[in-house]
């Protein structure tokens, strides 16, 4: 960077150590400060003073991180139009942001909300060394508490985080809910909002200056994100780095706690946004931690939940706690506790108490019927609670732990029908349920109704019937009585006794509380009228999709979306388009395909053409990476490109074509096809039209370089970056990033690659494509081979396999082939040739030619190591043009000389006329050595040295290495 222009010297304004702050301007004359700044920005990028203006006025009001994003800014236009550094009274600025205490918590520590609830909690039995080691700071960042249900995995977290408390570290308490399980990263969500409950107005409101992006998932905020300016992506990457910050901010003044019970509930962004919080909390040495209760068999096989859970181990960010059931001892305390503390609840005279409460404990606890309680519950703490409680109020106690829903049932039928009915209700809600809202219900949805007194006396019945419990709950933010089940299993019973007809009818009286009280909570409504079977539901369904989809909570967008499409009364082709959007981040691109063409089938029945070109573009692109790429060109044959057709479709079908002409190995063609796409898309306004120039430049810079055209490619990648991260969708500037970091390897920047490839790799993990992820990881472990890298190489393939395995992704035959070429320089050929083997089915499977070709050319070097040309000649059948290094070791071993010397002598001209030095080197390796072979000893050691000369200056280490083995192979042959 350039240093700034000859100028007078100017001092600082304020002095660096503690300038004065006096003579503050008032609220009115700094908000016209900020607007004239924010004006004069719009048109001046690089006008140095308004961004100073900006940073000092958000350094004001407190606003730390605004204040450092704005120097960012400020650096970076200074930079592109000037080539300057900031000034020293900027700097400043910055250096004082960057000083500044971070958001403020809650003065005085608490406990979460849920755990604020009733009394003290009972004694907690036999789990002192499993707690001991939940309290433990050393190890993962991630603990993941598992066991089954009723096993006392909440109460466990429960005790870790009152003690946490009282040693000073803040608990963040967030869960799922059954009835707002859809809610996009809702398990963040609700610690979030649980936390924000805790300050006041003035409070959130500086926390949601400081962090606007969480407006958009977080409506204590009182704010609405402007989602529809973002990409999906982009908005998802906002969301998780403002996370990050929130947290680390947090955790820069206190350890930081966050617990997340019953995760197994929770949608597939939660995992992800967890995932990425773990990975920036190790980079970071963020003093944040988190607690996670689960129940593996609740997630089916193949879930993608389960994947990123494997993941988190498998990188060592995550570890697995189990917890199993009470031994004896244990569960025999359990039982007295229980017994003592249903006979308090029944007893109102202090005078009585002691006495009766030792009759009825002495009672229960006597050897027989505890040992009774210890044998039918197993040491399930839930089951011996319950079996305890039914026998001390005069149940026999006849059940085994699988009738636990038979003990929740016996105790419904023992209370009066309006406790029993406002129990239902509250079943329908979910978990937990505003007093506010259970009480609406229940005077205006209930048949005959429950009002008033009486509907307050059923509800303590139910409370002293151990059903339910009265807890403070979280609603949009604020912190409001609520009424929550004991248990998730006492709720799901009663839940399941309901009838269908039952079911709807409180679904809907739930949906009209809600919506009276809080219009804007989409995903409760979208829930309450769907169950209701209600036509209000696809109103509620499409704004819930069109939330969670451009959060990029994805699975929670696919459930909403198959709702909305389900039903007749809504404009079911633009909702499957929405739809095979997200199956497409997903991964799911058969599923995706089939739903475009629903689609498509609605736009030509309605004649809309634009709109028929659009969706066979997204068709073709999605039959692509189905492995149908033959299916997507006859798609774009049959709904063409015309004179009529507007800019944006014209680029998208372009965009299609280019891609399946790659696919097909037909790359000048492709190239051409980005070419008129391009065209097109210069004619599309706003950001979109710059997401389909990257695009267009992407797909041109790709095709060129598969096509040896390697300077224009290089050219065209180049171009592409700046309207890449103008449109500032993560997956496409991460596809931008990977073909700038092929640019980079072809021309043997090797650590330069690598730096871009780490980049596109974290961009790919945060938008959650598990397939783009793979991809990523399989490149970098070939950049790490190339640099003599094997162990990274080898933890990269082997995350990669597992990662496209997992999905039969398209790039599956890419991580076969890669981790074969980790095996071949461990010398484990066979082991490779294995890997090699399972590569050529799944890429003759996809229909992939490029793929073919990577998997060929891996299995002729493969031979060409183990001496054997013929074997290597057979590979490269058909794929010669592609291959000339290979194939003239392969001509040279063979004895032809003379062919390999012009296969050699043709790549040498080719990599230095387009730059790609790693090709450079290769081809000198073997013209080297094909010349020394002729007898032309003096020119064949000039070639080698030459290749080690420019392999030591790159440096390209397996270039050097090749070099050696190749001088060892001419030595060996000259023995001979």
């Amino acid at each position: 960077m350039g240093r700034r222009p000859s100028q007078p010297t100017r001092p600082p304004a304020r002095a660096v150590a503690a300038p004065p702050r006096q003579g503050a301007p008032g609220p009115g004359a700094a908000a016209d400060a900020v607007s004239v700044a924010q004006q004069v920005l719009a048109a001046s990028p690089a006008e140095e003073l308004a961004h100073r203006i900006l940073m000092d006025a958000w350094l004001r009001q407190g606003l730390r991180r605004r204040a450092v994003h704005q120097y960012h800014v400020c650096r970076e236009a200074l930079d592109t139009e000037l080539g300057v550094r900031p000034g020293p009274e900027t700097e400043w600025l910055h250096r004082a942001a960057l000083a500044s205490a971070p958001a403020p918590g809650p003065a005085t520590l608490l406990l979460p909300a849920p755990l604020r609830a009733g009394g003290p909690a009972p004694p907690l039995r036999g789990r002192d060394a499993v707690l001991d080691r939940l309290l433990a700071e050393a190890g993962p960042p991630v603990t993941l508490l598992t066991g089954e249900a009723g096993v006392g995995k909440t109460r466990l977290v429960g005790e870790v985080a009152r003690r946490a408390v009282a040693a000073g570290t803040a608990v963040l308490w967030g869960g799922s809910q059954d009835a707002e399980g859809h809610t996009p990263y809702g398990a963040f969500a609700e610690a979030l909002e649980g936390w924000l409950a805790e300050h006041t107005a003035a409070e959130r409101a500086r926390v949601g200056a400081e962090y606007p992006e969480l407006a958009a998932f977080l409506p204590s905020l009182g704010q609405v994100g402007a989602t529809g300016e973002r990409s999906p992506e982009e908005e998802r990457d906002r969301l998780f780095r403002a996370s990050t910050a929130l947290l680390g901010d947090l955790a820069a003044v206190r350890p930081v706690l966050v617990v997340l019970d019953d995760l197994h509930a929770a949608d597939t962004g939660s995992y992800q946004l967890l995932g990425h919080l773990a990975r920036r909390a190790v980079e970071r040495g963020t003093a944040l931690r988190f607690l996670v209760t689960y129940r593996e068999e609740e997630l089916p096989e193949g879930d993608r939940r389960r994947s990123v859970v494997a993941s988190l181990i498998r990188q060592r960010l995550c570890v697995r706690e189990e917890l199993g059931r009470l031994d004896e001892e244990a569960c025999l305390a359990v039982v007295r506790d229980a017994a003592a503390d249903v006979s308090r609840d029944e007893h109102d005279t202090t005078a009585d108490v002691s006495h009766d409460v030792r009759d009825a404990t002495a009672d229960v606890s006597r050897d027989e019927r505890a040992r009774r309680v210890w044998e039918l519950s197993l040491g399930n703490p839930l089951f011996a609670v319950e079996l305890a409680r039914d026998l001390t109020a005069g149940g026999t106690g006849d059940f085994a732990p699988e009738g636990i829903r038979e003990l929740v049932s016996d105790r419904l039928v023992r209370i009066d029908a309006d406790a029993r009915r406002i129990v239902e209700a509250l079943s329908v809600a979910g978990g937990e349920a505003a007093l506010s809202e259970l009480l609406d219900v229940a005077e205006l949805g209930l048949r005959p109704p429950v009002s008033g007194a009486a509907a307050a006396d059923a509800l303590e019945r139910a409370i002293a019937a151990s059903l339910v419990e009265e807890r403070q709950i979280v609603v949009a933010g604020r912190p409001v009585a609520g009424v929550a089940f004991r248990h998730p299993l006492v709720r799901l019973t009663c839940y399941e006794q309901l009838t269908v007809v039952r079911r709807r009818q409180l679904h809907a009286a739930f949906a009209q509380a809600v919506q009276r009280r809080r219009p804007d909570a989409v995903d409760t409504l979208a829930s309450h009228f769907a169950r209701a079977d209600d036509p209000r539901a696809a109103e509620y369904l499409r704004r819930a999709a069109e939330r969670a989809a451009a959060l990029y909570a994805n699975d929670t967008a696919d459930r909403y979306y198959r709702d909305l499409v389900d039903r007749l009364d809504v404009d079911a082709a633009r909702a499957r388009l929405a739809h095979a959007h997200v199956l497409r981040r997903m991964g799911h691109f058969a599923q995706a395909a089939d739903t475009v063409r629903l689609a498509l089938a609605e736009f030509e029945r309605r004649g809309d053409h634009d709109d028929e070109v659009l969706a066979a573009a997204l068709l073709a692109e999605t039959l692509v990476k189905a492995s149908s790429p033959r299916s997507g060109r006859r798609a774009l044959r049959e709904h063409p490109v015309t004179v009529d057709t507007a800019p944006e479709p014209a680029a998208g079908h372009y965009l299609a074509l280019s891609v399946v002409r790659c696919v097909e190995g037909r790359y000048t063609a492709g190239a051409e096809a980005a070419r008129s796409a391009l065209t097109a898309a210069r004619s599309v306004p706003g950001a979109r039209g710059q997401g389909l120039v990257a695009r267009a430049f992407a797909l041109q810079a790709a095709n060129l370089g598969l096509a040896g055209r390697f300077d224009q490619a290089r050219e065209a990648g180049d171009e592409a970056l700046a309207p890449a991260e103008t449109y500032g969708d993560p997956t496409l500037l991460g596809s931008v990033l990977s073909t700038l970091r092929e640019n980079a390897r072809r021309s043997g920047r090797l650590r330069q690659a690598v730096e871009i490839g780490a980049r596109a790799l974290g961009l790919a993990e945060q938008s959650g494509d598990p397939t783009a992820a793979a991809f990523e990881r399989t490149n970098l472990a070939e950049l790490r081979l190339l640099l003599e890298e094997p162990e990274p190489a080898r933890v990269l393939a082997e995350q990669a396999v597992a990662g496209a395995e997992a999905y039969d992704a398209w790039c599956f035959p890419y991580t076969l082939a890669t981790m074969a070429r980790v095996r071949l320089f461990s010398g484990e050929t066979a082991e490779g040739a294995a890997l090699l083997d399972r590569a050529e089915r799944a890429a003759a499977a996809h229909g992939d030619r490029q793929a073919e070709h990577e998997v060929r050319t891996a299995r002729a070097e493969l031979a060409l190591y183990a001496r054997r040309p013929d074997d290597a000649l057979r590979a490269l059948e058909g794929y010669a043009d592609d291959a000339p290094v290979p194939m003239a070791w392969a001509e040279l071993l063979s004895g032809r000389a003379e062919a390999a010397v012009r296969l050699a002598r043709a790549e040498v001209a080719r990599a230095e006329r387009t730059g790609e030095r790693l090709a450079e080197v290769e081809a000198r390796i073997v013209l080297g050595a094909s010349l020394s072979r002729l007898a032309r000893t003096p020119e064949g050691t000039t070639e080698l040295s030459r290749a080690e000369s420019l392999a030591e200056a790159l440096p390209y280490p397996a270039g050097t290495r090749r070099a050696t083995w190749a001088r060892n192979l001419l030595h060996e042959t000259q023995q001979h």
